[in-house]
């Protein structure tokens, strides 16, 4: 399999690849707004996009948010009772490239998380049996795997990261040989389970995922920061929400939240948008460029009318259905982390994992909030990922595993909609989280290296 050049890739993102104007139904609004560059999404890459254009750029740009914040994957819960917050989509920022810089220009810091030690329990939650002959890995056997994984990651990070820039025009083999054998090759057994709890949930069983997109989803800078080779920080507030708040404020009506596309029509000469808020209001956005930076599925791309090129580009990416939340009840372990292990791993087996849709943990943050993480399959829903969590807790409260009587009490649960990785056919090769590895200070350097001179370029 080959990569091909990034012109193509180039032409998605800044919405060049271009349909004729007979190509679109698209109606005017009442309202007009022009700007250099409509950004379409402010999450993690188009809040960092945003600020970098319009402050050190002195572009006119607006970002189009169908959330009432800026932050996408960013969650923050204040304890109604203390105060306290507790983060609990992203939980910390991954030293890699120039991240302290960027939270330094809205006057935060970043510091080393708090954590709380934790009585873990390991529980097939399907059959609601305590794993009580599981052995899990032993912490030098743990350091000693993600040494040998990091050692691999760092033989192809500057193919992979931030970009696909440096990489070669034939795929290196080893990068498209299932994880599972990979794991095998290199003894990675013991990191499995770690690598499964803290992000590697997503992709449901890890090992049968090719070895490239296992290393888009933990990356070499992770590696190195669950390894202390790397910091691993948050904002001195301890809110990971503050940043884009900030963002918010600095940007401020040059963001259009909770507003959705309706339609688009794009020219050689720039594009419009019609957009719509909450309120039914619409408004037409003329700009001179378009810089896409939401999840990528048929579903969201739909409005922009895509040209054949484009939708040949994007016709094999689906999404990726996450989950994460905060719960509370009387029932759950002070101190405790509930994980979800299938029976099939008993004693040692590292490489079985939960069949999707499964609750991944219980896990104690504070106060009496537990922070849950989910993965759904293709079509899951919120309203679906709720009743999961319910059914699970009800399970374990009929197990024994927890005491019964009491209830579970849902605070927050958001869905993390991320792109799938996928080979497309005829050569081209792309992975969905934004062109790069998923992680926020990625995306950042992502931008800074590779999109903001090409963008910038093209004008």
């Amino acid at each position: 399999m080959y990569l091909s050049s990034q012109h193509t890739l180039l032409k998605v993102i800044f919405g060049n690849v271009l349909r004729s104007p007979e190509a679109s139904h698209y109606t005017a609004a009442p309202r007009t707004i022009y700007k250099d560059v409509v950004i379409l999404g402010g999450g993690a890459s188009g809040a960092h996009a945003a600020v970098r254009l319009r402050e050190d750029y002195n572009k006119n740009i607006i970002i189009i948010e169908k959330q009432d914040n800026l932050g996408g994957h960013v969650e923050t819960y204040i304890d109604p009772v203390t105060g306290n917050p507790y983060d609990y989509g992203v939980n910390s920022y991954a030293e890699y490239g120039n991240e302290s810089a960027f939270f330094a220009r809205f006057n935060l810091t970043l510091v080393n998380p708090t954590s709380i030690k934790l009585n873990t329990t390991n529980i097939d939650f399907v059959s609601g049996k305590p794993l009580v002959r599981y052995q899990a890995p032993a912490s030098a056997d743990v350091t000693a795997a993600l040494e040998r994984y990091l050692n691999l990651t760092e033989k192809y990070e500057n193919m992979l990261l931030p970009s696909y820039a440096n990489f070669p025009t034939e795929v290196p083999d080893e990068l498209l040989t299932k994880f599972s054998d990979i794991v095998e090759k290199y003894e990675l057994h013991a990191c499995l389970p770690l690598l499964y709890q803290v992000t590697g949930f997503g992709l449901g069983n890890m090992g049968d995922e090719l070895l490239l997109f296992m290393m888009q989803e933990f990356s070499a800078p992770m590696t190195r920061a669950l390894l202390g080779l790397k910091g691993s920080r948050v904002p001195n507030t301890h809110q990971n929400q503050d940043l884009y708040d900030r963002i918010g404020v600095l940007l401020g009506n040059d963001v259009l939240y909770s507003t959705i596309i309706i339609d688009s029509n794009r020219t050689s000469d720039g594009v419009q948008l019609l957009v719509s808020n909450a309120a039914g209001e619409n408004t037409t956005i003329i700009a001179k460029k378009l810089l896409v930076s939401f999840a990528l599925s048929a579903e969201n791309t739909a409005p922009l009318n895509l040209s054949p090129a484009e939708q040949e580009v994007f016709s094999t990416l689906g999404l990726a259905h996450e989950y994460c939340g905060i719960v509370t009840s009387p029932s759950l372990p002070i101190n405790g982390s509930l994980v979800n292990i299938p029976s099939a791993a008993v004693p040692a087996d590292y490489l079985a994992f939960p069949t999707p849709p499964f609750v991944v943990r219980y896990q104690f943050l504070g106060d009496t909030n537990f922070r849950i993480l989910l993965t759904g399959t293709e079509n899951y829903t919120l309203p679906l990922a709720r009743q999961l969590t319910n059914n699970t807790f009800g399970a374990l409260q009929s197990a024994g595993d927890i005491p019964q009587g009491a209830n579970l009490t849902i605070r927050a649960l958001e869905e993390h909609t991320t792109t799938k990785q996928a080979i497309p056919r005829r050569r081209t090769f792309y992975t969905g989280r934004s062109w790069t590895g998923q992680f926020t200070t990625i995306l950042w350097e992502f931008n800074d290296q590779w999109m903001l001179p090409r963008l910038l370029a093209s004008f």
